[in-house]
């Protein structure tokens, strides 16, 4: 597999702003770790940012800000002589290791100064690694046109009215065209765990390519629409592929994706068995599965309840466009739900993937102002479980069981398939299509690298199979296309109404304070006479340890500054800056901690000075 000659350090080339940390976490997304290029090749390692070259007028130039390296926060940038096509705009969610992080965004500096450059933005499909940072780019310019299917515009328009954003709005369905500037684009209906799923086909004179956004082949979908393969086969043929950018979630599993239907006996036995209420937790767009949890809970019997704010909102979008099919009487209102009897009722809520802040994670805090869990309770997650997210998951399972509920999920039940391809779909996709060139798209970097080989099985010569990077540019010129450079790509973080403000640092204080705790010290000190006037006063914060044997370095503290008293240090800071290193390294010697250390220094000298000001 082929990238750039150049080489350089994605660990440099990613931290632009101080905005992107590396380390561990969901695969690949913040690996540091150099990437190789070749797969059954020649290993070449990166070591520096190269720059790109000035744009070569007649090529196609591909950028992703993000999907590539991590799931999440998809956005490819296509550039055709000055005119910029966005395909997605989507957020990946904090992990633990982000504290206060509401939502984690695209890095925008790239084409931040070219806004007006840009003809439109294609959205493959509704959720929210796709579609939920879409209104923090339009603040930047409300009146870039959006292209997508009926559901996923109305997901999108009600998250901008949100904001206070009235977006321009193309619907448009599989096997329609459009011509959006220079960019001639054509629309294949695939199929994915939400309904009016979308890949685009993307044609200049430079070339052509395919992004499928998210995808799988379902022979047996609830809503009957099937991926598109023969229209992927005419693209194929004529006018050809030269590039496709395939979704590489389960490009390492081998196989099929059951069908969506292979879920209902599952869910079946759930309810049949269940003898008191039923919390079901699920993505707030997964359209489909929500319909699966409708209908049997009216086979049972059982009222449903949807709970959290984006499952309200989403599932009164989808049923009023008619995705969603609700029987008369199913649903109520939660504030209606306490006067039904636990065994006739189901709550549809968020919180999936182990969320603190979503209604299943304060359902199992014991939180949530109006379900509670009791013994003999029946919860089912009905989602995938999104890497790295494990931890989060089966810590909020543990409580659930402790609260006395029954759990069903993907260890013990049938319970959900994935909405993305398999291997043996990936196979198919790629003897359908022919593509000359591939670059694999959202996942991991294991991911993208399994993609890669799927792709080099069913043809593509290796030197044709682009492994990028978020931030790397990918030229494609007469048919072929190559890694020419990177730009910086960061993490861009939505902190309450903040957006871009909080810092690596920001966050490196944070999880030291929730990890290592905090410590505060004062002191009082004069001067002119080099002396230090009060004793130390230390206070400890979330530091399990005893605070009486922190008097034993108050001393070392006192002669510290005294002697930087005595060799002329007078200035506060600098004092601060001696108390800091005294105390932390005592901390780190005899409790191996390094808790946020906060010194105050007072200097009476400075406070003379200015109650005795000198005549001027």
């Amino acid at each position: 597999m082929a990238e750039t000659t150049e080489k350089r350090n994605p660990a440099k080339s990613r931290r632009s702003s101080g905005s992107r940390r590396s380390r561990g976490g969901r695969g690949g997304r913040r690996s540091a770790a150099p990437r190789s290029h070749e797969v059954g090749g020649n290993q070449t390692p990166e070591l520096g940012l190269v720059a790109p070259p000035k744009y070569r007028k007649g090529s196609m130039r591909i950028v992703p800000l993000g999907g590539l390296g991590e799931i999440g926060r998809n956005m490819n940038v296509v550039e055709y002589n000055g005119h910029i096509l966005i395909i997605d705009c989507g957020v990946l969610f904090p992990e633990e290791e982000q504290p206060g992080v509401d939502l984690i965004l695209p890095d925008f500096s790239y084409i931040k100064d070219r806004l007006d450059k840009v003809d439109g933005m294609v959205l493959t499909h509704g959720h929210e690694d796709h579609i939920g940072g879409v209104p923090y780019l339009l603040k930047l310019r409300p009146d870039i046109p959006l292209y997508g299917s009926e559901l996923t515009l109305s997901f999108v328009k009600a998250k901008c009215d949100e904001h206070n954003i009235n977006p321009i709005l193309h619907v448009v369905e599989g096997r329609d065209k459009a011509k959006v500037g220079p960019f001639n684009l054509e629309f294949i209906t695939v199929t994915h765990s939400i309904p009016d799923a979308l890949a685009v086909f993307v044609r200049t004179p430079a070339g052509s390519l395919i992004d499928t956004g998210d995808i799988k082949l379902d022979q047996l979908p609830l809503d009957h629409k099937i991926t598109d393969l023969v229209e992927f086969g005419r693209l194929g043929e004529n006018p050809g592929v030269d590039l496709f950018m395939c979704d590489s979630t389960n490009a390492e599993v081998p196989g099929f994706v059951k069908p969506e239907t292979s879920i209902g006996p599952a869910l079946d036995k759930a309810f049949s068995e269940a003898t008191r209420k039923i919390i079901v937790a699920s993505f707030s767009s997964h359209v489909h599965r929500v319909q699966q949890v409708v209908d049997t809970a009216h086979k049972y019997g059982r009222k449903v309840v949807f709970v959290g704010r984006s499952m309200v909102r989403n599932m009164a979008i989808a049923a009023d466009k008619g995705y969603l099919h609700i029987p008369e009487g199913t649903v109520v209102d939660l504030k209606k739900s306490a006067d039904i009897q636990d065994d006739k009722i189901v709550y549809m809520c968020t919180g999936s993937q182990g969320e603190p802040l979503a209604a299943l994670g304060r359902i199992a805090d014991g939180n949530h102002p109006d379900i509670h869990i009791e013994e003999f309770d029946t919860v089912i997650l009905a989602s995938s479980l999104i890497p790295g997210n494990e931890n989060s998951v089966y810590g909020v399972i543990n409580k659930l069981t402790r609260l006395g509920a029954k759990v069903v999920n993907r260890d013990n039940a049938a319970i959900h398939v994935s909405g993305h391809a398999n291997q043996g779909e990936l196979l198919y996709l790629y003897n359908i299509i022919k593509p000359k060139c591939a670059m694999p798209i959202h996942g991991e970097n294991r991911h993208l690298v399994a993609n890669g080989l799927v792709a080099v099985k069913t043809g593509v010569p290796p030197q044709n199979v682009v492994l990028a990077e978020d931030g790397d540019v990918v030229d494609l010129y007469h048919g072929q296309a190559a890694v020419v450079g990177s730009v910086p790509c960061g993490y861009v973080y939505v902190d309450g109404d903040s957006v871009g403000e909080l810092t690596e640092e920001d966050l490196e204080k944070r999880r030291i304070l929730s990890e290592e705790g905090f410590v505060s010290a004062f002191v009082v000190v004069d001067s002119e006479n080099h002396d230090v006037v009060t004793e130390p006063k230390i206070f400890l914060n979330a530091v399990a340890e005893d605070e009486s044997s922190i008097e034993s370095v108050k001393d070392q503290i006192v002669r510290d500054l005294e002697d930087a008293l005595i060799h002329g240090n007078t200035n506060t800071q600098k004092l601060q800056q001696v108390m800091r290193r005294t105390l932390g390294a005592w901390i780190s010697r005899k409790w191996h901690r390094r808790p946020m250390i906060v010194p105050v220094v007072a200097d009476i000298a400075d406070e003379e000075e200015d109650a005795h000001p000198v005549a001027a």
